[in-house]
């Protein structure tokens, strides 16, 4: 019998014991007042997370039913989420269905980071550069053979949330097996016991009508609400001194012609760039702004600072403009262009559990938010919910509920969380001002989300090549997803997969830091190094780490190396288990990093010598 007439079996079952099962799709998504329904899983939320949450379980063969009663406003707005990196394109590509308009989205043509461009009208010598260039060779292109897989790997967007969410609304109601209600919102939840459904009680907004659900599984998707989070006591207190306010806009009218020659970036070999069809990151002093081109001459503008450092005075919106103004470059940002405004004082939220053995899951803000920095909300979020598909699916279809997968859900999510917000706190602080700071710590970034690129790869193909749905799995499929379900964590990437995540996670809060210690004291000082760059492109994806202690000397400070013509035998052709290059992107990004800081430690400890010798010469005359 197939999954699919399993859950039609089961439903039939259930309608004959007087609940109504999950409705068939097509039915309407409202619901008669007293109704009472039950689903193997109710997911609560109709943002992007919750709709492939609720998409991605149907698939699986389990009877779903996904509940909220946005307002039109809530629907209409342009939120935060653009950017889409590391697993977000895949899921929503396979998933969501979303192939084609992710290709009418606004194509992202990799990240780009920037210090020192307050007050400067180019990214002339004195600014520092970080960036990666992620189109493809042709040769690459053309060794692909499912151009499905191309588009899914390596093809990331920028989008619009509310057109792509109102596609997934679309996409869910026509889902076989998920049951689409947009006619309420839940009020309690009453957790079952001894293997019993959970029952969530529900209402509309204006209360005129209401029901009740059953569901072995609930799955939480709302948000900064927060529903289960708060209900359940799963926060973790964020006690070190450490947290942000973000603020942002989405504006019309951002043509072309805002981005003249002077955005436009080259490479040793001629080849050239354009900086604003990436996203960029203006970094300052204890503050960044994201700019991420959209469709229809649209741009999202976001400034995310520290509280404890605050860059300007005043309210957040205050604060938005008066950094912004600080860029002679974004002088074509106008208020009367603005579409929506909107701020977070709180962004930073941590949870202790995203899998819980009571069966109820926290995805998406709803557990964890920790900054915009990398785009990792929408990625780590869809991560989490494949895993929750997997051990749902098998408590369901197979009675049997896997603890220990389970935990080392809950163990490296935590631990992600953990690396992503060492990444932004240590930037936040004055050590950024060095540029060699500048370039390791992004460095260190690169390294643990290069490591994640053969994860990538890999759930890239076991989406394009079965859809999401376990029951077109063949035998090296299902190799791939028992594989995936230990390492697709950015904390259980190769090399370090066979470590415990939180000691991986605390190697890179103990690598930022050491990183952040030797920079202060260079600033404290005097040592003051020149402005770097460092841009990177698939075909040349290292920057020149060695020439860190020389560019001093060098006539201008650049680790941009040209590219390279690999041996054939290193292409992808998207059928491989273990393609050369994802498999030896960690190995090699963790020997080049550990060079740079090597030689960080090697020179530093070099000046601290020098700067001693001279005080005692000083002392001596």
């Amino acid at each position: 019998m197939s999954n699919s007439d399993k859950t039609h079996t089961k439903s039939a079952s259930r309608a004959r014991s007087g609940v109504r099962a999950v409705a068939p799709a097509g039915e309407q998504d409202g619901a008669a007042r007293n109704e009472e329904v039950r689903a193997d899983v109710c997911v609560v939320g109709h943002g992007v997370v919750g709709l492939i949450s609720a998409i991605a379980l149907a698939k699986r063969g389990l009877s779903v039913v996904c509940i909220d009663q946005p307002t039109e406003k809530q629907q209409a707005s342009y939120k935060v989420g653009e950017s889409l990196l590391v697993y977000s394109n895949a899921f929503l590509r396979s998933l969501g269905e979303l192939d084609e308009s992710l290709e009418k989205s606004f194509g992202k043509k990799g990240f780009w980071m920037v210090h020192g461009l307050e007050g400067r009208t180019s990214f002339d010598a004195s600014v520092s550069e970080w960036g990666f260039q992620s189109a493809l060779p042709a040769r690459w292109i053309e060794r692909i053979e499912d151009p499905l897989f191309h588009r899914t790997m390596f093809k990331d967007a920028q989008i619009v949330r509310p057109e792509i969410e109102a596609v997934l609304r679309e996409r869910a109601r026509s889902t076989p097996g998920l049951r689409f209600m947009d006619c309420g919102l839940v009020r309690d939840i009453t957790l079952g016991e001894d293997g019993n459904d959970h029952t969530l009680h529900w209402s509309s907004r204006d209360k005129d009508r209401g029901g009740k659900i059953s569901a072995r599984w609930i799955t939480d998707c709302t948000g900064r609400t927060r529903l289960l989070a708060r209900r359940f006591g799963h926060d973790i207190p964020l006690e070190d001194g450490f947290s942000t306010t973000a603020a942002w806009a989405q504006f019309s009218h951002c043509t072309q012609d805002m981005f003249d020659e002077r955005w436009k970036f080259a490479f040793p070999d001629g080849e050239v760039t354009e900086r604003e069809r990436t996203t960029v990151h203006l970094w300052g002093d204890g503050y960044w702004i994201w700019l991420i081109r959209l469709k229809d001459d649209r741009i999202s503008v976001g400034i995310t600072y520290s509280q404890q450092r605050p860059p300007e005075e005043g309210n957040a919106r205050e604060v938005f403009w008066k950094v912004l103004r600080r860029y002679p470059l974004l002088d074509w940002l106008q208020e009367e262009n603005v579409l929506e405004f909107s701020a977070y004082r709180d962004v930073q939220r941590m949870t202790n559990t995203f899998i819980s053995p009571k069966r109820y899951a926290m995805v998406g803000d709803a557990s964890s938010m920790i900054d915009a920095f990398y785009s990792q909300g929408i990625s780590l979020s869809m991560a989490t919910a494949w895993h929750l598909a997997n051990i749902a699916q098998r408590d369901v279809q197979q009675g049997r509920l896997d603890m220990d997968y389970l935990d080392h859900v809950n163990r490296a999510a935590t631990a992600d969380w953990r690396i992503i917000r060492s990444m932004v706190r240590s930037k936040y602080g004055p050590a950024l001002a060095d540029s060699r700071f500048f370039i390791m710590d992004h460095l260190l970034d690169y390294m643990v989300f290069g490591a994640a690129l053969l994860g990538r790869f890999r759930i890239s193909r076991w989406l394009t090549e079965t859809g999401g749905r376990t029951d077109e799995e063949s035998v090296e499929h299902a190799r791939l997803r028992a594989g995936l379900e230990r390492r697709l964590f950015l904390s259980q990437s190769a090399p370090w997969h066979r470590l415990d995540p939180h000691r991986v996670a605390g190697l890179v809060e103990k690598w930022h830091e050491g990183l952040e210690r030797r920079a202060l004291w260079r600033l404290e000082n005097g040592e003051k190094l020149p402005p770097t760059k460092a841009g990177m492109r698939a075909h040349a994806a290292l920057p020149g780490i060695w020439r860190l202690p020389y560019v001093h000397r060098m006539e201008r400070a650049d680790l941009t190396l040209p590219a390279i013509k690999e041996p054939e035998f290193m292409q992808v052709t998207g059928t491989e288990y273990r393609p050369v290059i994802p498999a030896g992107s960690g190995p090699m990004l963790v020997a080049v990093t550990s060079l740079g800081t090597l030689l960080d430690i090697a020179d530093t400890r070099v000046r601290k010598v020098r700067r001693a010798l001279r005080r005692r010469r000083q002392g001596g005359a």
